[in-house]
């Protein structure tokens, strides 16, 4: 049998092993008059076309100096792709640094990446094993349970994603503070929260940055001008309180 055809069957079958997915919540938060000027001033402006791949330079540098200002990381706009939300992103992260067939080490909610590990034929464990490739975390696990696993994770080769899009809570910490570790630290974030329908989101470092942008080029080619010039005129004019000052 040709391999190709026996390939997509395996993928058939895994896909059709997806569960339905939920419908998106109907109390979304309005839309903020000076977001919506934003986006009708960027299509007044043209910016209806493609924009550079990883996403515009504005948006991106705006995401570099927040989590250097934030938590302090060194990275640079180049390690930034902006991604159609935080579920693209996961998605993108989960099937192309974790392995088939490993395990992904998950001691919260696992919910958002099960889809995806599903489709690559990885498992979800929430404890040490042997198998573990990657490590997911986020602010809302217990802080001495991260902290022990990303001791452990110093002796692997995990890579280690950290998302803070819809966590509940905004602690200074972050695994990439750890320059053992920052190398293999992908940060996940989002505006789905605040700016629902617009599938704004992004991933930040790590020595993957490059290979996860083709991974995200190859999914939607990139996120949509006018979302981006809005998304980043609700960044720039936030309030200090909201969600996704994490």
């Amino acid at each position: 049998m040709c391999p190709a055809k026996t390939l997509s069957r395996s993928l058939a079958s895994r896909v059709a092993g997806l569960d339905a997915l939920a419908a998106p919540p109907r109390d979304e938060p309005d839309i903020p008059a000076n977001v919506i000027e934003a986006a009708v001033a960027a299509l007044a402006r043209g910016e209806t076309h493609y924009t550079d791949r990883p996403g515009i330079p504005e948006f991106r540098a705006w995401v570099a100096d927040h989590l250097g200002q934030r938590f302090g990381l060194d990275i640079d706009p180049s390690e930034v792709t902006i991604t159609c939300g935080s579920t693209e992103a996961r998605f993108v992260t989960m099937t192309l640094l974790a392995e088939a067939g490993s395990a992904v080490l998950c001691p919260g909610d696992s919910s958002r990446i099960r889809g995806a590990l599903h489709i690559l034929g990885a498992d979800i464990v929430d404890s040490i094993q042997d198998n573990v490739s990657l490590l997911y975390i986020s602010p809302d696990v217990y802080r001495e349970t991260s902290i022990e696993l990303l001791q452990r994770a110093e002796e692997t080769d995990w890579w280690i994603v950290y998302d803070l899009s819809f966590a509940a809570s905004a602690p200074p910490f972050h695994p990439a503070q750890n320059e053992k570790l920052a190398s293999r630290v992908v940060t996940i974030n989002s505006l789905s929260a605040d700016l629902a329908g617009w599938r704004l989101g992004w991933m930040a470092g790590s020595a993957a940055a490059l290979r996860l942008r083709a991974g995200k080029q190859a999914i939607t080619i990139c996120t949509t001008a006018v979302s981006q010039w809005a998304g980043l005129e609700w960044l720039r004019s936030r309030r200090p309180d909201r969600r996704t000052a994490t």
